[in-house]
């Protein structure tokens, strides 16, 4: 019996939180077609990458190594389900912190997944890194966003997206991706495109995963999560980055905005 594992391993702000939770929804019309795993079923795998991403040493890779393996010791060889696994920081941290400009690690990374998938499985695992992308300006910008709201950056975001002028596009770390995984399959799919999909940003993994037997019309479409409001709090959010407001204030007020913008309108 062939495997079949599709690992949805990135990118952030590319429409994986609507995914995971779509899969989180849908959980019963799944389960009889697919065995789903999210970031809480391989934490340590996650923790591991991430630390690699920041700290990318011997050391660091071998945790990798270490985390994938036991993850997919836990998983049952004799279930003929198909597996997805699904989490954007299987790919580290999210370019914009730690001086990470691209994801320079994933392919090590990767590949410790592959390497451990195949010793689970066999030689003859189906086995495919699947890549949500974006077009490179909003990708900026929503990466810009996400660090602006969860951390104290302090760019404006011109002089943010100025820093990744010389950096690696998400299509050269896709081909690096692939030459480390080989012989397993790389294959990414624009959020752009999905958007118009039935089950959109899922609707590419159903389709991987060759659930012919699901009936999509039961599934769930939730709408996309995580979007930057337009209202303008980006500029809020940048000032109280600039202020000499202690962290706690900051993040508090930070919220309260947040809830404010979350608001239906009157």
């Amino acid at each position: 019996m062939t495997t079949r594992i599709v690992i949805h391993a990135g990118f952030h702000k590319t429409g994986t939180t609507s995914v995971q939770s779509m899969l989180r929804e849908n959980a019963s019309v799944l389960e009889p077609h697919v065995r789903v795993f999210l970031k809480e079923a391989f934490d340590g795998l996650t923790e591991s990458a991430r630390a690699f991403s920041i700290d990318p040493k011997k050391k660091t890779l071998a945790a990798v190594a270490r985390a994938a393996i036991a993850f997919f010791e836990t998983v049952d060889r004799k279930d003929p389900r198909p597996i997805l696994m699904s989490s954007e920081d299987l790919s580290g941290h999210m370019p914009g912190r730690h001086g990470l400009e691209c994801y320079d690690s994933a392919g090590l990374v990767m590949k410790c997944l592959s390497d451990a998938a195949f010793r689970r499985f066999g030689n003859d695992t189906d086995l495919t890194f699947y890549f949500s992308t974006r077009m490179r300006e909003p990708w900026l910008r929503s990466t810009w966003w996400q660090n602006l709201r969860s951390t104290r950056l302090t760019d404006d975001f011109e002089t943010y997206s100025n820093q990744f002028d010389a950096a690696r596009s998400l299509d050269d770390i896709l081909e690096e991706i692939a030459h480390d995984v080989a012989p397993a399959r790389v294959t990414s799919f624009l959020l752009e495109d999905a958007a118009t999909l039935p089950l959109g940003p899922l609707d590419p993994l159903v389709t991987l995963l060759e659930l012919t037997e699901l009936d999509r019309d039961a599934v769930v479409v939730l709408p996309p999560e995580n979007v930057q409001p337009d209202l303008g709090i980006d500029a809020v959010f940048l000032a109280l980055n600039r202020s000499d407001l202690p962290e706690r204030d900051v993040q508090d007020a930070k919220r309260i905005v947040r809830k404010m913008a979350q608001r239906p309108a009157s």
